[in-house]
């Protein structure tokens, strides 16, 4: 199907609003909800228990986004990298809903309770290390796919610009 102005202006414009909510949520969990959530709240459990239904949001949000975004990248005839980085970030979102935060909703209260052992303080350090290398990673991958598809976008129909 040969595209018109408006299905490539339509599909443009959702794969810019998808990617832009994508990385705008991550900056603002980060740097305004956790790090105020942890700042305020009288202790660190307290504060886990709020942002962590927020993460799981995000990370609901993020595998649906990197999904949409594939189909959007193909459906503008975008290179292979631009649909297989979503479907990689969309699936590090899924692993740390579905893997990583149920592993540490298990462990919290043993690991941070009054009673806490070593072995569930160990194991909540791990999983909340491996959470937090999963979220920057994720961050991280949706800025360079920002970058890309601006590139693309600037540079695409006019090699000179390269």
């Amino acid at each position: 199907m040969r595209p018109t102005p408006w299905r490539e202006t339509g599909l443009r414009t959702a794969l810019w609003a998808l990617l832009g909510g994508w990385l705008g949520a991550w900056i603002l969990f980060a740097f305004g909800v956790s790090a105020t959530a942890f700042r305020v709240l009288p202790d660190t459990g307290l504060a886990g228990k709020v942002v962590g239904p927020i993460l799981s949001g995000l990370n609901i949000y993020g595998s649906l986004a990197g999904v949409a975004l594939a189909f959007l990248a193909a459906g503008i005839g975008r290179g292979r990298i631009f649909w297989l980085t979503p479907l990689a970030l969309a699936g590090l979102c899924l692993y740390s809903e579905f893997f990583i935060t149920p592993g540490i909703q298990a462990v919290r209260d043993a690991a941070l309770g009054p009673d806490g052992g070593l072995e569930a303080a160990k194991r909540f350090s791990s999983l909340h290390r491996q959470s937090l290398w999963i979220f920057g990673g994720v961050g991280i991958g949706t800025s360079v796919l920002l970058f890309l598809h601006a590139r693309e976008d600037a540079c695409g129909d006019n090699p000179s610009l390269e």
